[in-house]
C-alpha cells in the first residue's frame, strides 16, 4: 500500500528535529590484566569530558606476549606491557606506572613474614598461619614476572619457590586478574599479586607486611621497597588520533594523579 504524503510529511517533519546519530570512536586497550582495573577507571574519566571515544579494555587479559603480537597485528590500539619493549616491538612506548608486588592473603590482618619465613612458607616447612591454620598457597607460572620478582627476593625464596612449581599440587594463576581471584576464593590464600591491583578493583585482600614493612607507595618514594612491578604502554605505528589522544592523556598530570590515587606511581626516568 502506498505511503500517502500526508504520513511523509510528518515523517520529515520528524526528521528534522530529531538529531544525528552520533558514532564513538573506539579505541582498544590490551597487555597485562594487573592494569585493567586501573585503566577502565581512568577510562571512565576520559571519558566525562571525551564522549565521543569508547575505551574498551580486552577480557580476558592477553598479557604482555600476547598483546604485543595483537598490537602488531592491529587487533588492539594500545599496550599495557609489564617488561620495556623493545625497538621492534611498537612504534611508540614509554614507561608509564609502577606499584609494589605484594604478597596477600584473604584471611584478615596478619603480622606479616620475614624473608627467611617466605623461604620456609614456599618450601612446605611452614606451611600453618599463627592459629594452625593452613596456608594454602597460590601459585604463578615460572616465567610471570611476579615469579621471577618474588624468587630475586633471596637465594632462599629462589630455591623454594622452584621447589613448589615442581609439586603439582598447587593452584597456578593464569593472570594477574585470575590470581586475585583465586587469592579472594581460596580459604587461607597466600600469593603474590600487586598493591595497584588490590587498590584498583576495590579488592578485600589483606597485604602481608614482609621483613617488618607494610607495601604502600610512601616507603616505594623514600626508597624503603624495593620490590616493584613496572608498567609500559605500547602504540602501533601509525596510531588514529583518538589512540594518540588516550595514549597522551594517560601519561598527563591528571590521569597521573588519578594513578597514584590507587596506589600506583609514575615510573620517572
Amino acid at each position: 500500500m502506498a505511503i500517502s504524503s500526508r504520513i511523509l510529511s510528518f515523517l520529515a517533519c520528524i526528521s528534522a528535529v530529531l538529531p544525528a546519530p552520533t558514532f564513538a570512536e573506539t579505541v582498544t586497550v590490551g597487555g597485562v590484566g594487573s592494569l585493567s582495573p586501573l585503566v577502565k577507571k581512568l577510562a571512565e574519566a576520559y571519558g566525562q569530558k571525551n564522549p565521543g571515544v569508547d575505551i574498551v579494555v580486552v577480557h580476558p587479559p592477553l598479557g604482555t606476549r600476547g598483546g604485543i603480537r595483537a598490537l602488531a597485528s592491529g587487533k588492539i590500539d594500545l599496550l599495557l606491557s609489564g617488561r620495556e619493549l623493545k625497538p621492534d616491538e611498537a612504534a611508540q612506548s614509554t614507561p608509564w606506572v609502577q606499584t609494589p608486588l605484594v604478597l596477600a592473603t584473604n584471611r584478615g590482618k596478619t603480622s606479616g613474614f620475614t624473608r627467611a619465613q617466605l623461604a620456609d612458607v614456599y618450601a612446605w616447612r611452614k606451611n600453618t598461619w599463627d592459629d594452625k591454620n593452613p596456608i594454602r598457597l597460590v601459585l604463578r607460572g615460572e616465567q610471570e614476572t611476579e615469579t621471577r620478582d618474588l624468587r630475586a627476593m633471596s637465594p632462599e625464596i629462589d630455591a623454594a619457590v622452584a621447589s613448589a612449581l615442581k609439586r603439582g599440587d598447587l593452584p597456578i594463576a593464569e593472570n594477574d586478574l585470575d590470581a586475585l581471584d583465586t587469592l579472594t576464593r581460596v580459604p587461607g590464600s597466600f600469593g603474590t599479586t600487586s598493591l595497584g591491583l588490590v587498590t584498583a578493583s576495590d579488592s578485600k585482600l589483606v597485604v602481608v607486611p614482609i621483613d617488618g614493612m607494610k607495601p604502600s607507595i610512601k616507603v616505594v618514594e623514600d626508597g624503603s621497597y624495593r620490590w616493584l612491578r613496572r608498567y609500559h604502554l605500547g602504540m602501533a605505528k601509525a596510531p588514529r588520533p583518538a589512540t594518540t589522544a588516550f595514549y597522551t592523556w594517560l601519561k598527563s598530570p591528571p590521569a597521573i594523579d588519578a594513578a597514584r590515587k590507587l596506589d600506583y606511581l609514575p615510573i620517572k626516568p
